[in-house]
Parts: structure tokens; sequence; C-alpha cells
């Protein structure tokens, strides 16, 4: 029997939304498969178990839970040890995680103990009964796209990119089963401990992590232009990031670059600045639960994404929304 395994990452008690198109990718690997299967749920860390007993209701059969000393917060060498442990004591057929910073790191770490393939940024993944695997990923900033072929024996550990993972609902009636495995690791086992946890400030703030996101596109102008948009983001306690030409004129680090060939984000709330609204970048911000554009053309695509949409001059509108906002506090 065919089992599926996904990756469950928890902030504060709760599923991260990308848990669940994992499940549906595992569903649907099953179908395809043709043969009896089950989807497994894996998380570390704690969590309360009707939280992930609702995981049921989605299409899990299981949770595997780990939870112990040490594990409130993620730690590269715990966890990985933590995975590894499960994974020699039920073998799956794959797994399956949405790609982070937290399960890049993790899913190397897992991958090289296990000795298996590990596939990044993937856009698609089929199974077949013989063991093999393939694997679809984009290149070259996302011009091209490789088709990767790859032995699924040990099972592979397959990282999607959050964009292509579909929202879904719940399907049926039941709860999960959920098995605690205690922690085999202990802080005394490991050659890594943690020292001090230094926060970062909000604008400075990893994008794949950040609440709020401040972010502007060649509308705004490079250069002193720009600062408006950090000025903002340090108004509101965001996090700053930008379109392709803002990173090509050096404004921004790569790392603050949003889109297909950047970051994939989900932040509570998104003010887009001067983004017209291309496909590589829309890409990158679509999981946004609110969004609010900025622009002087009341025709960009940007609109058909917002939920708040403001025709004007950023360079205008925005010190004025950084003074009323200095007043109220």
């Amino acid at each position: 029997m065919f089992d599926i395994w996904t990756f469950v990452q928890l902030r504060d008690d709760e599923i991260d939304e990308a848990a669940y198109g994992l499940v549906t990718e595992a569903k649907r690997l099953i179908t395809e498969l043709g043969e009896a299967g089950q989807v497994s749920a894996v998380a570390l860390g704690p969590a309360s178990e009707s939280v992930l007993e609702s995981l049921g209701a989605y299409g899990v059969d299981r949770v595997l839970h780990v939870a112990g000393d040490g594990m409130n917060r993620y730690q590269g060498e715990l966890f990985s040890r933590a995975l590894f442990d499960l994974v020699q004591k039920e073998p799956p057929s794959c797994l399956l995680m949405a790609q982070s910073a937290e399960t890049e790191d993790l899913a190397q770490r897992v991958a090289a103990m296990m000795n298996t393939a590990l596939v990044t940024r993937t856009m698609d993944f089929t199974m077949t009964a013989d063991g093999t695997a393939r694997a679809i990923r984009p290149v070259a900033n996302g011009y091209l796209f490789e088709d990767v072929a790859l032995d699924a024996r040990p099972a592979p550990i397959v990282l999607f990119l959050p964009s292509v993972l579909f929202d879904t609902e719940p399907d049926r009636e039941g709860l999960a089963a959920v098995t605690s495995v205690p922690l085999q690791a202990s802080a005394g086992d490991l050659k890594t401990r943690t020292v001090e946890v230094i926060e970062a400030a909000p604008e400075d703030l990893d994008l794949e992590e950040a609440d709020i996101i401040v972010a502007g596109g060649r509308g705004v102008g490079k250069g002193a232009s720009f600062d408006v948009i950090h000025a903002l983001a340090k108004a509101i306690g965001g996090s700053v990031g930008g379109t392709r030409p803002i990173i090509d004129w050096g404004d921004l680090p790569y790392e603050r670059q949003i889109g297909q060939t950047g970051k994939y984000v989900s932040p509570r709330l998104i003010i887009n600045c001067g983004i017209s609204g291309a496909n590589e970048y829309t890409a990158g911000m679509e999981k946004s639960q609110q969004v609010i554009a900025i622009d002087q053309n009341p025709r960009v695509r940007m609109f058909r994404f917002a939920d708040l949409g403001v025709v004007g001059d950023v360079h205008e509108i925005l010190p004025l929304l950084i003074s009323r906002i200095e007043d109220q506090k």
C-alpha cells in the first residue's frame, strides 16, 4: 500500500495553509497510482490534538506527531533527527513539503541522512508503481522548465512551490487518527544549540514569514524615490519587497524580490505600490489575504487582484498615509 506523507508546518498552534494543498497533491498521487493508499501528515513541535485531528476532514488518514523539549522553535538538527527517526520506523512512499526557509533547511538535512532524492521548487510531481517518478520545476529565472526523472526508492522528498498548491475545502466527515511519537533525541545529544534568539526588525523580516509587506515596482522609481516604500513599511511594521526591476536597479537585494523568480509570499496584508501586475509578479503574491494596490494608471492589471485599489501618485499618497498613521500612534 502506498503511504504518501505530507509535512505540516505549524504557526502558533495553527496549520499553515499550504499543508492543505499538499494533502490535495497526496490524494491526486494515490488516485493516479490506481492502488490502495493512505495520506499521512507529519507534524513536529507543539500542537493541540484537536487541531491535528481536523486534517481528517481534508483527506488525511493519520497524523504522526512528534513533540518534546526544545521543539517550541525550529532547530534544524533536532527536527531533522526527529523526522529521520520517523522515516526509519515507517518508510513512506514519498514526502511532500511546501517550500519555505524552514523546509529548505529541513529537507536537505533529511535527504542527506536518507541518501535519497530531493527536488526543490516543484510545480508538478508524478509517481509510477514501478518505483520511478518525474518532477517539473522552473529554471533560467522561470523562462524554462526542467523535467526531472528520479528513482522513488528510497522515498524522495519533494518541495512544492506554495503558489502551485490549490486551495482545498473539507470534503469528508471524520477526524484523523493522531499518533504521538516520543522524541528520541535530546538537547544534550546535539552538536548545536540555540544561544540567543534575535528578533528581526519587521522591515528586515524574511518575506515568507512577514504578516505585512509593502512592495514597490517600477512606478515608484529608483534611488531616493524608493525611500517612501521603506518609510511606509517602518510606519506600519511591515517588510519591504519589490519587483524584478527594483532588484535589477540595485535598490533591493535579490532576497527581497517577489514573483516566479523570487519569493512566494502569503502575508495577511500586502500593499503594492507602482506595480503593473505582470504574471511573473502576481504568481508570487496571489496567496495574500488582503491586497491593496496604488497606481496612477487605473487600467493596470494589479487592480484585478486588489481588495482595495487607489488611483494616484504613490509619492503624493504615501506621505499623507504615513503622516496619518504617525498621528494615530
